[in-house]
């Protein structure tokens, strides 16, 4: 009778066939509890059933219990997360007097605690239950060693998790996926390279990977100088004849994104099933390449197939919404989070923070940054960049100053956005106290640092300590090279800054514009005409620089320097794009130099025409009129100033304090005369 009951259990479980509970009944009134082997598929009915309480109490009913009986209520409350619960059946196995010598813990059961610590994450009980099945000679067993490698991968330990795959007798797929996986999860660059020789000996083995197997290879490959790995592991697979389902799609699609291989992601997508996962990994991948249209397609796409987006996704669409500078998109991205999730993590608002500062919402990235519950050092750091990029300098200091109140660290992000502050407030003794606490932190070499050193101390004129700065670098990149060329232009070392040039193409560096626009500077302080027409002539011929407005202004300003008014007026009229305010400036600043009425009047002409409120050219003028005794035409000048309501920009200065403290700033303005 107990084998009738038995079967109609296992003929659907609690599903399809007979509910436990109405067999459980029947073979109460039949008398047929005492079959242990009813009992046990009792108990297993009422798992699978999620009827946890009833399975647990007949359990404790059972007059007789076999090992099976044990392993399978330790097996499921290990796989519940009730690893406490586990332990406590384990215990009272090898307190039972029934584990006589038919009834030691089998691998099942070990393997089973195993799982759960692997799920809880703890090595500690995880070791204890690897030395009992060593103990009880079930260690080498294929699923239990299997279980132990995949247990340490779990929890970190990459150097335990090869101990126990070096030892297993047996290795299935499962253990070398798993050592495969703590390789590529937890280890440096090193373990990574063993991760491609192990799937390599998997191959001669004959021991065929799975699309769990390539899932992890996948993500050793995080660099476009990998590209061509990923592209081999791709190619294996499919000569293999491995089914690419949604989850190896979308390792595909992500080692593509971060590779760079956008070609291949685009073909790979139009042969893929597509999942939520899939899709938000084509997301990422085209923001994180700069495919902005194409992530803004993608995210359409999910919202017309209804797929489940997560906050990474919206993530990732904020950062496109930073790409392009439209706050508006990024306010219509942040309403549709607000609405979509319960509520945001951390990350997402810490992003969107970032997203508003480069957008130049200032106020808006305040606000959310008030309304943020649980700020960590990401959040603090997101607005004092956000500060710092739009050129709030004294707020960018007295919030880092808030920072460092609060206990909190200084991260080289946010040392480079407060010396940034330095430099556009040339705030010399802030900037030194700063510098001073990046040699305490030891993060002096690191190379944004030095920059953001080296570009202070030149907006500050300590050209001195910036020439130390450099020549201790000890990798000078472009940014390096430019900040001290154009410290020389400006503080009157033009020699040393064309000197600088050459030594730069010495070492083969390659100039970019900002390069130019300080040599050709140099050059029209020095009066050197000539080679500053050869530099210029260089810059498309030799370099491949196109020249910008910047490098048009310094060669109207070389011209104009010089009293060669006849060559400037020419480059003008030869430039390909309309000449902006800033070219016209350097010929009228010249013309009071040279005391070029005629021309003069022209510059400030075009000046007011680009710029009808600024004050400059009616003042300039004025002084070219004084220069030459034209007194009543300097007059006629001061009633047009008067009549339009021009009024001058309020001067600043600012007067630093000797400490970091509240008084770090006091302005002295001088308003209107």
């Amino acid at each position: 009778m107990h084998d009738h009951l038995a079967a109609l259990l296992r003929g659907g479980g609690g599903g399809g066939g007979r509910h436990p509970r109405a067999v459980h009944g029947a073979a109460v009134k039949l008398g047929c509890l005492a079959s242990t082997y009813l009992c046990n598929n009792l108990v297993l009915s009422y798992l699978r059933g999620s009827l946890h309480a009833e399975a647990r109490g007949l359990f404790d009913e059972m007059p007789h219990r076999n090992i099976v009986s044990w392993s399978v209520l330790i097996s499921a409350a290990s796989r519940l997360g009730a690893l406490s619960e586990a332990f406590f059946l384990f215990s009272d196995l090898l307190r039972s007097g029934e584990c006589g010598s038919c009834d030691r813990p089998n691998s099942f059961a070990l393997g089973a605690l195993v799982v759960g610590c692997a799920r809880a994450k703890d090595t500690v009980a995880g070791s204890q239950v690897h030395a009992s099945a060593i103990k009880f000679g079930v260690a080498d067993d294929e699923s239990v060693a299997g279980a132990l490698v995949d247990m340490y991968a779990k929890c970190g330990r990459v150097d335990w998790s090869w101990r126990a795959f070096a030892l297993s007798p047996q290795r299935s797929v499962a253990s070398w996926t798993s050592i495969i996986s703590c390789l590529v999860n937890h280890g440096c660059s090193e373990h990574r390279d063993v991760a491609i020789s192990l799937l390599k000996k998997m191959l001669l083995l004959k021991v065929w990977p799975t699309n769990a197997t390539f899932s992890c290879v996948l993500k050793v490959f995080d660099e476009p100088e990998l590209l061509p790995g990923g592209k081999q592991i791709h190619g294996c697979l499919l000569k293999m004849g491995t089914e690419v389902d949604p989850a190896l799609g979308t390792a595909l699609v992500a080692m593509y994104g971060r590779c760079g291989g956008l070609d291949e992601m685009a073909r790979l997508s139009c042969r893929i099933r597509h999942d939520a996962f899939s899709r938000t990994s084509l997301l990422v991948a085209y923001a994180r390449n700069g495919y902005n249209k194409e992530a803004v397609w993608n995210f359409r796409e999910m919202i017309m197939e209804n797929m489940a987006i997560d906050q990474s996704a919206v993530t990732s669409l904020l950062q496109v919404c930073s790409s392009l500078g439209q706050v508006r998109m990024a306010k219509e991205v942040h309403c549709y989070a607000l609405k979509t999730f319960c509520k945001l993590d951390t990350l997402l608002l810490n992003a969107t923070i970032t997203v508003y500062g480069r957008c130049g919402d200032v106020t808006s990235a305040e606000i959310l940054f008030d309304l943020l519950e649980n700020k960590d050092i990401i959040s603090w750091t997101a607005l004092l960049t956000c500060y710092a990029q739009n050129d709030h300098a004294q707020e960018t200091l007295l919030f880092f100053r808030e920072m460092l109140r609060k206990g909190l660290g200084s991260p080289v992000f946010c040392i480079t956005s407060v010396l940034r502050a330095c430099s556009s407030t040339t705030n010399y003794a802030v900037g030194w106290q700063i510098h001073s606490r990046v040699v305490k932190l030891g993060i002096d070499d690191a190379d944004s640092v030095e920059n953001a050193l080296l570009t202070m101390y030149t907006k500050c004129g300590s050209v001195r300590i910036a020439l130390k700065i450099f020549n201790s670098m000890r990798s000078r990149g472009i940014i390096s090279w430019n900040a001290l060329i154009t410290s020389f232009s400006q503080h009157g070392n033009e020699v040393a800054a064309i000197q600088l040039f050459h030594l730069m193409q010495e070492e083969a560096v390659c100039p970019d514009d900002y390069t130019f626009v300080g040599l050709l500077s140099s050059c029209s302080r020095m009066g050197l005409v000539a080679e500053g027409c050869e530099y210029f002539k260089l810059m498309k011929t030799k370099y491949n620089v196109e020249p910008k407005m910047e490098h048009y202004t310094c060669m109207v300003d070389l011209f104009a320097r010089a009293g060669r008014f006849s060559d400037a007026l020419e480059f003008i009229d030869a430039m390909p794009c309309h000449p902006d305010k800033l070219v016209w400036e350097a010929l009228l600043a010249s013309c009071r130099t040279h005391g070029n009425v005629e021309l003069g009047r022209l510059a400030a002409k075009k000046i007011l025409e680009i710029r009808p409120d600024d004050p400059s050219p009616y003042i300039i003028l004025s002084s070219i009129h004084a220069s030459v005794d034209m007194w009543e035409e300097k007059a006629l000048n001061r009633t047009v100033f008067d009549f339009q309501r021009v009024r001058k920009d309020v001067g600043s200065s600012w007067v630093d304090g000797e400490e970091f403290s509240d008084n770090t700033f006091d302005v002295l303005q001088v308003g209107t005369t």
